[in-house]
């Protein structure tokens, strides 16, 4: 059985750079991004609070059926969390892995706010935070944004860094589609959500997911936007085809 700290990204390698929150993102971050076949960029944000085993089991079977095919960059938050037994503790950051596991042309990225001091433990296990989350290495790459060596950021400090990258993505490499889908999630999912949607990005909430993504649902106001898209949880086929007729999934 795979190991939460076995290497699982294509390229059997996870490289991890380093962004000071000041900078701008690392030009060999953001090429890799150029290596995706279709030039289309999704970021999953959320969380799963409140969400049993099956549940967090069956989140990863609707993103997997709903992007089937996809082959541009999927990326996320850039850690895993791990239970006491050692094994995964399913969350919203290993959808891209899940996703470029099944569509090998798909680029699988994450970013992490340095909100502590970084550890090693036990078997050079490398400790992310105090609650003991580490990087994901089904990523091909993860980006780590910190305030100067001493500073420590919140959950939202990478915000900056990957909108600017969308943005460049855009503007340098032509991609032709930038979006979020919004799965639950607290109060940084809901400052991604408006986010995506004040930069013109196809931003695509899950009902039924719960809390955030709930919570953005109701206000009729944001939902009347042009780009913003409701899709269920109980029907992936649904995120697939609105996937398709937004341009992120090529047929």
């Amino acid at each position: 059985m795979t190991s939460a700290r076995t290497v699982t990204s294509q390229s059997r390698r996870t490289l991890i750079l380093v962004q000071d929150f000041a900078q701008n993102v690392p030009a060999a971050f953001a090429l890799l991004g150029s290596n995706a076949r279709d030039k289309v960029a999704l970021r999953i944000t959320g969380g799963c609070s409140g969400m049993s085993e099956s549940d967090k089991s069956d989140m990863l079977r609707f993103f997997e059926l709903g992007m089937r095919g996809f082959a541009g960059v999927c990326w996320s938050g850039g850690t895993r969390a791990i239970n006491q037994d050692g094994s995964i503790n399913l969350m919203v950051t290993e959808v891209p892995g899940v996703i470029a596991s099944s569509n090998p042309d798909c680029v699988a990225l994450g970013t992490a706010p340095r909100t502590d001091i970084m550890s090693l433990r036990g078997e050079s296990h490398l400790v992310f935070d105090e609650n003991g989350a580490t990087l994901n290495p089904s990523h091909e790459a993860i980006l780590i944004v910190q305030d100067g060596a001493d500073g420590r950021l919140g959950w939202d400090g990478d915000l900056r860094a990957y909108t600017q990258l969308m943005e460049q993505w855009k503007t340098y490499a032509r991609f032709s589609a930038l979006g979020v889908i919004a799965w639950n999630g607290g109060s940084v999912t809901k400052k991604e959500i408006i986010n995506s949607a004040e930069h013109g990005w196809s931003t695509i909430l899950v009902a039924g997911s719960g809390r955030a993504a709930d919570e953005m649902i109701a206000d009729s106001n944001f939902i009347s936007q042009s780009n913003v898209f409701i899709v269920h949880k109980d029907d992936p086929q649904n995120l697939r085809a609105t996937l398709i007729n937004l341009g992120f999934i090529k047929e």
